[in-house]
């Protein structure tokens, strides 16, 4: 027999005994989880008062100036000519 038949019924047998632990397990479980469970519904009132509203002020803080570090390109820049380097 070659390499490549054992290889390929060595493949075949491992997959045969996943699924066959798989099967085993899935039996083994006894479906526990799919338990039915009945909770008792209670009444439900709802208050008669009026609804109280609330406001919120909102405040921005002051941006921070931060110092240091290379300053990002300007928009509006403008190109010059004539450097040596580059692409």
């Amino acid at each position: 027999m070659d390499t490549r038949a054992r290889w390929t019924i060595g493949i075949l047998v491992a997959v045969v005994i996943g699924l066959a632990v798989g099967l085993i397990i899935v039996i083994g479980d006894n479906n526990d989880n799919n338990a039915s469970t009945t909770v008792p519904v209670g009444s439900v009132t709802t208050p008669t008062s009026a609804p109280t509203t609330t406001s919120q002020t909102t405040t921005s803080p002051t941006p921070t100036q931060t110092n240091g570090g290379t300053p990002a390109p300007n928009p509006g820049g403008t190109n010059t000519t004539g450097g040596t380097g580059g692409l």
